[in-house]
């Protein structure tokens, strides 16, 4: 479980197009570029940061970002790409990252601070290696252009969002603002621009300092980065599919650190925590399952015999998660079809991925039932409840002998009050192997000889139920 206070083969379900709520411009990579007039303002040279959401469709040599160096020798701030091949990296005033930081079709956050002279590199609010001489930036007369970079080093893909101050911005704050809008007087903000005029040949300077920009070539405005964030998005490629689903369960896991952006696209719940929960969201939304065709979950309870545990709740069951107070229990579960599920040391999680419900009374094997500390069971409809943990009562007083047996061994058992009762048959797994014998009986004791048939030697449980409650009997059949 991940808090927001800062091997299963995977089938194809099917994605759908998260719609962007603002615009971008979309540079096509040839003469496409937006002009800001020189200023005073701008000609920055020691304390400053550059900020952009960018969203790469091709890589290409030093294709820019933000630049103010467009005539020989001109020495002004460089945002770009990198000028090693594939180009899949950023420069940040001739500081450059390694290759393979970025993909193409999603969206990045890109945040260069010189501090000082000391260069950093943001990535969705990560901080990334810089290596080489940064560049000793001068003031010069050049332009700003969006988009372009010295001569025809053009961007190809869309961006959004510009933001250039006059400081050195900390992490922290570039965490803060950096998927929220601003309102244009800042301190320290000297050219804003959020792309939300959807038309026209200007880019407007949101500061009110008059820095507008030229829109060159004829690039197309589009939909942006929607900065309130695009919930289950995990990648930021705009589209809602396993993938999506993968990197959420990895990072709730912790089996890969997410960023900021990405705990937050993870928490779909909006509940301030990543969890369960927001696994089986994700698989609504990915299903377009209608919750109100199926039975939420508002209780439910985990029943513990021996090494076997048993879920119960009353509704449609579409996911759980167990808690456990140590680390490393062995953990072996026989899902159904269309279910899978992951773990890390100390929390595991189960859900479905067709749609499908988990059986009434799903019963998997634990090495150690005494080091689950919770269990959660999630319904479609964003309905869940804590199990309670019960133990199974021993009411029938349940005995096998001889025990190891071959070829047959006697059942014996207690019935309290009269009515049906059934003895059912489960592998070392938990998976149901066979009834035993169903029928109505009286009280008192009974006994039931049992030869078994068709089934491979080894260890087994047999379960036998009725009356509301239920034993188990670990056994060995040995041929």
């Amino acid at each position: 479980m991940v808090l927001l206070q800062r091997t299963v083969i995977l089938i194809f379900i099917g994605t759908f197009f998260v719609n962007g709520q603002d615009h971008s411009i979309s540079f096509d990579g040839s003469n496409d570029y937006i002009r800001i007039s020189d200023h005073a303002d701008l000609d920055l040279t020691q304390n400053y940061t550059l900020e952009a959401w960018i969203f790469p469709e091709t890589f290409s040599w030093l294709a820019g970002i933000i630049s103010k160096y467009h005539t020989p020798a001109a020495n002004g701030y460089i945002l770009r790409l990198t000028h090693q091949s594939p180009y899949t990296g950023i420069g940040f005033d001739e500081a450059v990252t390694g290759t393979g930081v970025l993909n193409g079709n999603q969206w990045y956050h890109i945040a260069g601070v010189n501090d000082g002279g000391q260069r950093r590199l943001f990535i969705n609010g990560a901080e990334y290696d810089l290596s080489g001489s940064a560049l000793n930036v001068s003031s010069n007369n050049n332009s700003i252009r969006i988009g372009s970079d010295y001569g025809g080093r053009y961007f190809d893909g869309r961006i959004d969002e510009v933001r250039i101050w006059n400081i050195p911005r900390t992490e922290g704050e570039i965490l803060a603002s950096m998927d929220t809008g601003l309102s244009g007087d800042e301190a320290g903000l000297v050219a804003y621009y959020n792309f939300n005029e959807g038309s026209g040949d200007t880019l407007f300077d949101i500061t009110g300092n008059g820095h507008n920009g030229i829109i060159i070539g004829g690039p197309s405005w589009v939909d942006g980065y929607t900065l309130s964030g695009l919930l289950g998005d995990v990648n930021f490629d705009e589209i809602l599919n396993i993938y999506d689903a993968v990197m959420l369960v990895a990072i709730m896991l912790q089996h890969e650190q997410g960023t900021e952006l990405q705990l937050e696209a993870c928490d779909i719940n909006q509940d301030g925590v990543v969890d369960i929960e927001d696994i089986v969201l994700l698989f609504e939304w990915l299903l377009m399952i209608d919750p109100g065709l199926r039975n939420g979950v508002s209780s439910g309870s985990y029943y513990v015999s021996e090494n076997l545990v048993e879920i119960r709740a009353n509704g449609d069951v579409a996911g759980f998660q167990i808690d456990l107070n140590t680390s490393n229990t062995e953990i072996d579960m026989q899902l159904p079809s269309g279910w899978t599920w992951d773990h890390s040391e100390t929390d595991l999680v189960a859900y479905s991925m067709d749609g499908s419900s988990l059986p009434d009374n799903f019963t998997f094997m634990i090495e150690d039932p005494s080091s689950i500390h919770n269990i959660k069971v999630v319904g479609w409809g964003n309905t869940s409840a804590k199990a309670e943990k019960k133990i199974l009562p021993s009411t029938f007083d349940l005995r096998t002998y001889p025990n190891p047996f071959n070829p047959a061994c006697n059942i014996y058992f207690d019935v309290l009050v009269a009515g049906n009762i059934s003895i059912q048959l489960y592998d070392i797994h938990g998976k149901h192997v066979q009834y035993i014998m169903k029928d109505a009986l009286e009280k008192g004791r009974h006994e039931f000889y049992f030869k078994p048939k068709n089934i491979s030697s080894g260890t087994y449980f047999i379960k036998v139920t009725g009356n509301g409650h239920s034993q188990h009997k670990k056994i060995l059949y040995l041929k």
